[in-house]
């Protein structure tokens, strides 16, 4: 009797294991737009003309993926080539500005784990590649009883303060995995669309039932969240006292 016990318990755990397995062998991709914006409040310090001319320009979206499965995530560049540097012409009249927009810092990957509540990032400072370990930051969500369609996704409203600012998020609860873009993830539902002071993510489309698996970033020097800050500090610096790093002309 013991054995059949002990047999029963092995096979039971074995199902139970081989059970997790699968469904992390499963895995959902969701694509994502993610526009950025100045916040109102930085642009209104410049001088009208230029507060005009970013209000017209068209800024062109970059595009994400999430891929999730029940227990991890990983956000990460849809396109590999990393656009460290992107060059527009604005046009006010007679005047040309040509606006050279450089990326400090820049996140390649951030992969979630839901289970041990830790991130990891790749990040990059100016090509140099980091890897930065972290515990995932909770957010204190408030469901707000509003809905709407947002392409095929049937969503419902919440929203949270971080760091002084209003956090607007629309979740899908037909979808039910805590994920979403960026930092954002903890509702009940696949979070499709969310606002922040500089920046809009939208999901555009999502492939459920794949296979395949979730790797974590590996690649970079680790360094803890408030050392890679400094880093970027130190390294804005610099580049703020190299006055020919800037430059603006007027044809």
């Amino acid at each position: 009797m013991k054995k059949l016990f002990s047999l029963g318990f092995l096979f039971f755990c074995l199902f139970g294991f081989s059970q997790g397995n699968q469904k992390e062998n499963f895995i959902s991709i969701v694509s994502y737009e993610e526009l950025s914006s100045p916040p109102a409040d930085e642009l209104k310090k410049f001088p009208e003309a230029l507060q005009q001319m970013a209000k017209d320009h068209k800024e062109v979206p970059d595009h994400y993926d999430l891929v999730f499965n029940d227990s991890e995530s990983l956000y990460k560049k849809a396109d590999k080539k990393m656009e460290m540097q992107q060059q527009d012409e604005m046009n006010n009249g007679n005047i040309q500005m040509k606006v050279t927009k450089v990326s400090v810092s820049t996140t390649i990957e951030l992969y979630k784990n839901q289970k041990t509540k830790t991130s990891v990032s790749s990040r990059t400072i100016l090509g140099k590649e980091f890897l930065v370990l972290e515990d995932v930051r909770k957010i204190d969500w408030e469901l707000i009883n509003e809905t709407k369609k947002i392409g095929s996704f049937e969503c419902k409203k919440a929203q949270a303060k971080i760091g002084g600012d209003l956090v607007e998020a629309w979740y899908a609860p037909n979808i039910p995995t805590p994920s979403g873009p960026g930092i954002y993830w903890g509702l009940p539902g696949l979070i499709v669309e969310v606002k922040d002071r500089t920046r809009r993510y939208i999901a555009t489309q999502i492939k459920e039932g794949m296979h395949g698996k979730i790797d974590v970033p590996i690649k970079g020097k680790k360094v803890s969240k408030q050392e890679f800050l400094k880093l970027v500090s130190d390294r804005l610096n610099e580049l703020t006292k190299d006055k020919s790093a800037f430059r603006v002309v007027n044809e």
